[in-house]
Parts: C-alpha cells; sequence; structure tokens
C-alpha cells in the first residue's frame, strides 16, 4: 500500500484533471461532430428540395401587390442560409421602373422559420422613396354608392414643367370612376408612358373592412390596397420565373395575378397573412372572380415632356410625382 503524500496527492489530482480535461474535450468533439453532420444534412436536403424559392417567389409576388413600382431581382442560383434551427434566411434587391431604367432602391430581407408566426419580411430603404407613399382615392363610396371629392395637385404639374428635357419620372395618379385596367390602358394609349401598377376596389368596405384606410375631406383612400402589376409567372418547380415590367398585355397580366392567388390560398391563412403581409386575401379573390378587376389610377413612367400631357385627361386627380431620374442623354 502506498503511503498517502502531499506529492501522491498532487499527482493523483493532475491524474484525474487530465482525464476529465479529455473526457470534456472528448464530448465537446462528438457534439461538435453531431452539430456538422446535422448542418451538413439540413444543407443537402435544402439544396435538393429549394424549399427557399417557393418563398422567395412569394414574397416577389405580394411585393408587387402591395408596393407600386416595386420590384425584387431574387437570385434562382444562390440558395438560402439554413440557420440550426431551420430558419431560412435570404435576401434580394430591390427595383423601381423610371423611363426605361430599372433604379435600385433598397433591399428585401427574408426569414421564413418552421413557424410562420416568427417568420417575416423586411425592406430596407435607404432613402424615403415616394412610391411607398401612393395614394389613391376610391371614386365613390362603395357603402352609399356616393361620389367622392376630386382634389387636384397643380404642384405637381409646376415641379414637372421646371424638370431639364430627357428627365424620367414616375407618377401617381386615381380617377373619377372605377374602370377596367383595359380601359384605362386604352384611356392612356395616346401618350407615351409606361403604366407599371394600378390600384385595384376589392371590395373593401363591401366584402370586409380593410385594415388600414382613411377619409379626409371628402376623400377615401385605402392604405392595404393591392394593385396590378406587369405580373410574374413561375414554372412547376419555382426554377423558373417569368416578369413582364409593365401592364402590356391586361389580359395575361389579370391571369397571373389570379393564379398567384390562387396558389397561395393553397396555403396556411398564417402563411399569406402572418409571414407575407397579405390580409383578407380570400375576400379579395372571390369578389375580383365575381365583379371583375375595377382599377381607379394608376402609377405610370416617362418623359417628364410626356408625363406633363395627362394633365389634359378628364377625370384625373390626387396626382404625385414619384422619383425622377436626370439622363444624360433622352432615351426613351
Amino acid at each position: 500500500m502506498t503511503e498517502w503524500s502531499q506529492e501522491n496527492e498532487k499527482k493523483i489530482l493532475r491524474k484525474y484533471r487530465f482525464t476529465l480535461t479529455f473526457r470534456v474535450l472528448r464530448i465537446f468533439l462528438i457534439c461538435f461532430v453531431i452539430y456538422a453532420l446535422y448542418i451538413a444534412g439540413v444543407s443537402i436536403v435544402f439544396d435538393k428540395t429549394r424549399s427557399d424559392l417557393k418563398h422567395a417567389y412569394n414574397s416577389l409576388i405580394v411585393l408587387e401587390w402591395l408596393h407600386p413600382n416595386m420590384k425584387g431581382q431574387y437570385s434562382m442560383g444562390s440558395p438560402a442560409e439554413i440557420t440550426p434551427f431551420l430558419t431560412q434566411k435570404f435576401s434580394y434587391p430591390l427595383e423601381k421602373q423610371v423611363g426605361k431604367e430599372k433604379v435600385v432602391v433598397g433591399e428585401m430581407h427574408v426569414e421564413k422559420s418552421i413557424l410562420n408566426s416568427n417568420s417575416s419580411l423586411s425592406m430596407d430603404l435607404p432613402s424615403t422613396n415616394t412610391s411607398q407613399k401612393f395614394n389613391f382615392n376610391l371614386p365613390e363610396d362603395p357603402v352609399t354608392g356616393k361620389a367622392t371629392s376630386s382634389q387636384l395637385n397643380n404642384n405637381v404639374w409646376k415641379a414637372l414643367e421646371k424638370l431639364p428635357e430627357g428627365a424620367v419620372a414616375e407618377m401617381a395618379f386615381s380617377i373619377s370612376t372605377f374602370k377596367e385596367p383595359i380601359e384605362l390602358v386604352k384611356m392612356l394609349a395616346p401618350y407615351d408612358v409606361r403604366i407599371v401598377w394600378m390600384p385595384l376596389y376589392t371590395g373593401e368596405f363591401k366584402s370586409f373592412e380593410p385594415t388600414a384606410s382613411g377619409r379626409s375631406s371628402g376623400t377615401i383612400s385605402v392604405y392595404d390596397r393591392i394593385g396590378l402589376s406587369g405580373g410574374l409567372k413561375v414554372s412547376d418547380d419555382y426554377s423558373h420565373i417569368s416578369q413582364a415590367e409593365e401592364i402590356y398585355n391586361v389580359r395575361d397580366s389579370q391571369r397571373w395575378m389570379l393564379e398567384n392567388m390562387e396558389k397561395l390560398l393553397t396555403e396556411k391563412k398564417s402563411y399569406y397573412e402572418g409571414f407575407l403581409g397579405l390580409n383578407h386575401l380570400q375576400e379579395r379573390y372571390n369578389y375580383i372572380k365575381k365583379n371583375g378587376f375595377q382599377a381607379y389610377g394608376a402609377v405610370v413612367t416617362g418623359p417628364t415632356r410626356q408625363l406633363m400631357g395627362l394633365q389634359d385627361l378628364e377625370g384625373i386627380s390626387n396626382e404625385m410625382l414619384g422619383d425622377v431620374e436626370l439622363l444624360n442623354g433622352y432615351n426613351w
């Protein structure tokens, strides 16, 4: 039997300290290997399935519906970042059409977790974009049927007059009656401008109460309205997106919008409302299917001299000037 001593005690403590340290390191190593295998497995599964493509596409169509003249450019070749908690994170540039040019105005950040309630879309816009504040006046009160007040904004025309030759801009306006989008296209056909967005009446105050609206001096504005854009369509596996930059074929734009609505309605309500921020989708879809598309304004872009010609149109009001680009040479 070995006689107990301080030296022996130190040796035993060193031995157990080394053994304990080795065991802890071994556990950490095992955990790291398991974690690495887990992340690798998750990444392989997500790379194969590319479920982020569906979420990206749905965020793109909702972006176009809710935000006038705003489009996203998502790269299908770059898979989303996957966190250990299976949250998919990705981002893409935000662009606007001003004249013939596409202007980058910010970035969309998307986080899609397993729970729709913990998922989000957020736009990073470094500068204040007027198009985010475009308001449109309903031509009549949906409840009473009485015409609303039309307010002209002569400051827009004065601003356009002061801009130099060759400048291009975006402009929004309301109209005095509901029109089918194709009728509005025909009304603007004599003017050399591009129609990029139209606010749609989808049953607000009749079929449902809008989430955000305002009444002032006889006008009625719906702030969470949706609008018709050029449109997007996608392949069955979400790997290929076709995009129309402007509303040049109204029938196609309307058909694509209804098809996209139908696809979204197959998802849970928490998905398109909680995650995508699209309220009252079922009610809007039902109203459009029953009553057809009804526009009550437009966002257009073109040379300032062409935009000035729109002041001769009867029934337009609530004019608002958006982004302006000064070109080195006239290019339209």
